[in-house]
């Protein structure tokens, strides 16, 4: 599974400020930070839980803690998850994100984005081979 590795880790601590959350996702490039105190997986904040944040405060994000708007139950999985049961853990919670852990360490953030990306490769790469053992099959029949 392929998330969000070799990249700066979409980590960040409960105590820091929404704004500097913001910031981070920005210069990532990424949807959402896994929150991490103490080596342990504390949440998940996205740009969706920035957005109601600064939606329903109005307040100075600076002045706002991740710890008061990340969703502190997360949902997982592993390396060596299927992409298909990453897909369906994230429709049965309507999510778009899980937290990739080995062991109680969370290595990694895996978006919705990412498997869908992931699964249309497999498909192409499958459509391919199959295309080329009909040419096969056919440059056999004629042959």
């Amino acid at each position: 599974m392929d998330a969000h590795r070799g990249r700066k880790s979409p980590f960040c601590t409960s105590d820091i400020s929404v704004f500097d959350a913001a910031v981070e996702i920005a210069e990532l490039g990424v949807n959402a930070l896994a929150v991490v105190d103490d080596g342990k997986l504390a949440g998940i904040i996205t740009d969706h839980d920035i957005i109601r944040a600064l939606a329903d405060t109005g307040a100075d994000l600076g002045e706002i803690r991740v710890s008061e708007w990340m969703t502190p139950d997360v949902k997982t999985c592993t390396p060596d998850s299927k992409l298909s049961d990453a897909l369906n853990i994230m429709a049965r919670y309507g999510i778009r994100h899980l937290v990739v852990v080995e062991g109680d360490a969370p290595v990694a953030v895996l978006g919705a984005r990412d498997v869908l990306t992931r699964i249309h490769e497999n498909d192409e790469l499958q459509l391919r081979v199959l295309q080329d053992i009909a040419r096969i099959s056919h440059a056999t029949q004629v042959a």
